[in-house]
């Protein structure tokens, strides 16, 4: 039997100037997919939230999608598969 996780929140670390990001946003707008977004550089707590998070990794997008269960899963960069 396959048991998927039930999604809880999408965070998505962006910036103002990722054109990634921006193409991650629109996808997950078309699949409706809710989501909060952190712009990483306008503020230093911003920065620091992605800094907390992104377990060493540098570029946006960085996605943190947590499940129910308590469980996470980080996604660095983007690509529609």
């Amino acid at each position: 039997m396959d048991t998927k996780e039930v999604i809880e929140n999408v965070t998505v670390y962006s910036s103002t100037t990722c054109s990634s990001c921006r193409v991650l946003v629109k996808w997950l707008d078309r699949e409706n997919i809710s989501y909060s977004k952190v712009l990483t550089d306008e503020s230093d707590e911003a920065m620091a939230e992605f800094m907390n998070v992104n377990d060493g990794a540098f570029g946006v997008p960085f996605t943190v999608i947590e499940y129910e269960s308590g469980s996470e899963t980080k996604i660095s960069g983007f690509q529609k598969s």
